[in-house]
Order: C-alpha cells, then sequence, then structure tokens
C-alpha cells in the first residue's frame, strides 16, 4: 500500500538510531558527510518530522481540542466518568484556563512538529554531501514547519518563534501579523521543489497542491485576524482554482472511500497522515477513534476490544443534517434493529457536566466515518486503526472556492465538483440563488465535520462566540476566539505574556 512508503520512512530511522547495544553508533554523534550519503538516508531522517503529525488525533491532542471546542463533538460526563477535572466542560464552554490538560498537549504537539522540522533542517542544511532531493526534502520540512506555525497562530494568536535549532534562549515572542507573513514567505519560497503531482513515491509527504491548500486557508482567514478583505479573498480564489485546474485531484462517487479502512486510494485526500495497525499501533502514534466513541455495545458489534464510551456527536450538530443526507449514516451511529442497540441522538445538556452525573448509556451518536477493522485486530488504545486521516481533502478546496466567491460578493460558479458533492450525498445540487454563506457555513460542517476545521471555520463565520448547546453566548468576549497559552508554558519562558483577557 501507499502508505508505507512513508511509514516505512520512520520505521528506517527507528533502525537507525535506535539503540539497545550501549555500543551501538549513536547517529547523532557521526559526522553529518559520513550519514547522508543516500536519499533514502536523508528522507528517512525527515521522517522523523512527518511521524509528529501522527500525535494529531489523539485523545489529548490538537485535533481533540479543535473538535471539543466546536459545535460538532461533545464529551459529556457519562456516569461519573469522562468528567476528568472539568476539562471537557471547559473546553465545551469555551471559559478555558491556561492550567487546562488538553490546551497544553495542543500547545505541545505543534511545537514539537517545530522543534523536529528545525532540527532536521539543520542537519540537512550543515551536510555537504550533495544528493538528489536534497533541497526538495529541506522545503519539505520548512512547508511542514509553516504548517505547525499556522495551527499556532491560527488559535492561540502570538506565539514563540524560532527558526534556529542551535539557539538555546528562549523564544521570542512574535505577533500573528509576523508569523503570518514568515508562513506566506515560505510557502512562496519553497513550493516550487514540491513535487508537482501526487504520487505513490509521496503519498503522505507534502505537495504543491497541500502547500496551496494551507495558503488557501491563510487567505480566507486574513479578514477575521488582520481585517483585510477583498485582496486576500481573490488570492484565496486563485490558490483554489490553482488545485481545481491542475486536475490532480477529483470528487470520489463515494463519501466513504475517503474515510475507509484502505482509503490511499482516495482521489480526493491530498495530505494525509498514514495510519497502520502495525507501524503506528501504539497509544502516541496510531488513530484510535474507536476507543474515543464507542462503547460496550457498538464495540461488541464491530468485534472490537476497549471502547471508552467518550466523543459523541453533539446533538444540536446531528441535526444539522437533512434525513436523506447518506453523509448522516456514513459518519454516525445510532444503532437499529440490525445492530441490537440504539442511540437516542439528541438530549439535553443542562445536567451532563458535573462530577456525580451525566448523559445516560444510550445518548449520543458515536462516530463511524472512518471505518472500524472487525478482524479483532482493535484491541484498545495501543491498536490502531489502519484509516489515513486527511488533513487536506480536494472538496474542501471546492468548498473554500466557493466561499472566496461569494466573500467577494462575486455570483457562485456552481463547478462540477460542487454539484457531485451535493449529488453523492443524496442531495439536491446547488444554485446560484441557493448557495449562500451561510448555507455554505453548514455544508461545510457536514462535509468535514471532525476533520479539524470546524473552529476555525466557526470563528470566521462569527458563530463561535454564540449560544449553542452547552456553549453560552460570549459575544461580548472576543478574546475568546484564542485559546490561553498553556500556564506551564509561561511560567518556563520569561520572554511571553498572556493572551489578553487570560
Amino acid at each position: 500500500m501507499k502508505k508505507n512508503i512513508i511509514l516505512a520512512y520512520g520505521l528506517s530511522l527507528l533502525m537507525l538510531t535506535g539503540c539497545s547495544n550501549l555500543d551501538e553508533n549513536v547517529y547523532s554523534d557521526i559526522d553529518m558527510n559520513n550519514f547522508f550519503k543516500t536519499e533514502s538516508e536523508l528522507v528517512a531522517n525527515a521522517g522523523r518530522a512527518y511521524t509528529k503529525l501522527q500525535a494529531y488525533n489523539q485523545e489529548q491532542s490538537l485535533w481533540t481540542l479543535l473538535i471539543q471546542t466546536s459545535d460538532e463533538c461533545a464529551v459529556p460526563a457519562h456516569g461519573g466518568s469522562w468528567y476528568s477535572n472539568r476539562r471537557y466542560q471547559e473546553l465545551q464552554t469555551n471559559k478555558i484556563p491556561a492550567a487546562n490538560k488538553l490546551v497544553k498537549k495542543g500547545w505541545n504537539f505543534l511545537f514539537n512538529g517545530i522543534a523536529a522540522c528545525n532540527e532536521i533542517i539543520y542537519e540537512t542544511q550543515l551536510s555537504s554531501v550533495e544528493i538528489p532531493g536534497k533541497d526538495k526534502l529541506i522545503s519539505e520540512m520548512k512547508v511542514l514547519r509553516a504548517f505547525f506555525y499556522y495551527e499556532a497562530m491560527a488559535n492561540w494568536g502570538n506565539v514563540p518563534f524560532s527558526i534556529d535549532y542551535t539557539d538555546t534562549s528562549y523564544p521570542v515572542q512574535k505577533d500573528r501579523k509576523f508569523i503570518y507573513d514568515f508562513i506566506l514567505t515560505e510557502i512562496n519560497d519553497n513550493i516550487g521543489n514540491l513535487d508537482a503531482k501526487p504520487t505513490s513515491g509521496n503519498y503522505g509527504r507534502l505537495t504543491q497542491d497541500a502547500a496551496r491548500c494551507l495558503l488557501a486557508k491563510m487567505y480566507l482567514n486574513a479578514a477575521t485576524w488582520f481585517g483585510q478583505s477583498s485582496a486576500a479573498y481573490d488570492k484565496a480564489e486563485q490558490v483554489c482554482l490553482q488545485i481545481i485546474n491542475g486536475h490532480n485531484y477529483s470528487i470520489e462517487n463515494d463519501y466513504s472511500t475517503n474515510f475507509a479502512i484502505n482509503n490511499e486510494v482516495s482521489k480526493e485526500n491530498i495530505f494525509v497522515i498514514p495510519y497502520d495497525n502495525v507501524y503506528t499501533s501504539s497509544w502516541d502514534t496510531g488513530l484510535i477513534t474507536y476507543v474515543l466513541t464507542l462503547d460496550g455495545k457498538s464495540s461488541k458489534y464491530y468485534n472490537i476490544g476497549d471502547a471508552w464510551d467518550g466523543f459523541i456527536c453533539e446533538p444540536d450538530f446531528y441535526q444539522k443534517y437533512a434525513s436523506n443526507d447518506t453523509r448522516k449514516d456514513q459518519s454516525w451511529l445510532i444503532g437499529g434493529e440490525k445492530y441490537g442497540f440504539t442511540y437516542k441522538p439528541v438530549f439535553d445538556e443542562s445536567k451532563y457536566y458535573n462530577s456525580n452525573g451525566g448523559r445516560a448509556d444510550d445518548e449520543g451518536a458515536r462516530c463511524i466515518k472512518w471505518p472500524y477493522q472487525t478482524d479483532g485486530t482493535l484491541t484498545g488504545g495501543d491498536a490502531s486503526q489502519n484509516n489515513d486521516f486527511a488533513i487536506f481533502r480536494y472538496a474542501d478546496v471546492v468548498l473554500m472556492y466557493e466561499e472566496a466567491l461569494l466573500r467577494q460578493k462575486k455570483s457562485p460558479v456552481i463547478i462540477d465538483a460542487l454539484t457531485k458533492i451535493r449529488t453523492r450525498a443524496n442531495q439536491e445540487p446547488y444554485t446560484t440563488s441557493t448557495l449562500t454563506l451561510e448555507e455554505l457555513y453548514n455544508e461545510r460542517g457536514r462535509e468535514l465535520a471532525w476533520e479539524g476545521w470546524r473552529h476555525e471555520d466557526m470563528i470566521r463565520f462569527g458563530t463561535y462566540l454564540k449560544q449553542y448547546w452547552a456553549h453560552p453566548d460570549q459575544s461580548s468576549e472576543t478574546f475568546r476566539n484564542l485559546f490561553p497559552i498553556p500556564a506551564d508554558v509561561l511560567n518556563s519562558n520569561p520572554n511571553l505574556v498572556p493572551n489578553p483577557g487570560y
């Protein structure tokens, strides 16, 4: 399978650097000119940065922080479990202290990734050996670092900045505009070195279209962050058009192809985190959605071991789907006769955040968007699913393109890809009169549920601080559009100041 190419990079790196014998060579102590002699060695070293992405989908990492602070996912207390010292309640009510554990874990995910990129860029540049693909690997690491910085800037605003691996001083805090400009420069300076076409050899690695996806995100959010409008929206439109007109990707006939157990065949997924039941089977590196959302009844149905009965579809979000929208049943499990159990997808939020109460066993639709192996290999938190996780997907590009047009007050261009997104979900195609910003916002939610972009979308569309489900109206508290910088981070770096309001 294509995914094994990038997974093998990380595995080969472990074989090169791991040592149980104290007499073995430590490769970090070997002269670079004696190590980076082949492109495969270079790529194996770069694999360390890509493998940092694999922690994204853990229970305590950036993905959880983003979906829990949006309106798409909830973790109500459950008979006293999942109360977790209020950390999920704090996220879902958006009353988040700097000591919240998930805020710290999300932050650590990003800055661990940045540190890995800094180290690999330094090591690769230090080597005097000229290897085919060396410039491309450096550019990949710079664009990957830009992705990590993008998420940091988008969610925390002003963040510590360092791109020098040899600098051991405390990083200086830079404002969001500085980070934004840095990311734009990094992408534009390096995109030409990236592969122009997706191939089996670059699966799971950054390509030019993946970099363009990041640019589109930047330009679409610029108005929210800095007050920029028409010029940035026009740039978003043009970047999306480059991807669309490149014809490297297409909308799949079946929505589920993009999330299937062996979804490396998807023609829609642009940049993925590869997961595998063998190569990434651990708590820190696997995809464990099944552990987080299923309970005893549903895990038994799927022949799955340990499941924690925590993450559910937020009830209000579940109702955003039309009854005949096929994405509803492809994404959410409510049971039925063939399953032998039934869940209530909609219930009242008023009593579900306390230490000794909680929702009932049958409350909450469970996530099945990334289908589960039923061969008995999913045994708990140390066993990963085989599904790869798409960070950038072509459907998102199509929806961003339409949004860029609408925000410029241009008449929407109903391209064939948009029509297919609708018809494959058994929904009526949009017309120029039915495709409004509000409807596009709702469609983004249905299409991209739990893919990590809803939190950002809610801020951009102005709904994040409004009342929904357990989230109170916070319209006057705009500082809550940013997460607090973790307390431990503030205490350890004298150059940092808290985000205003926290």
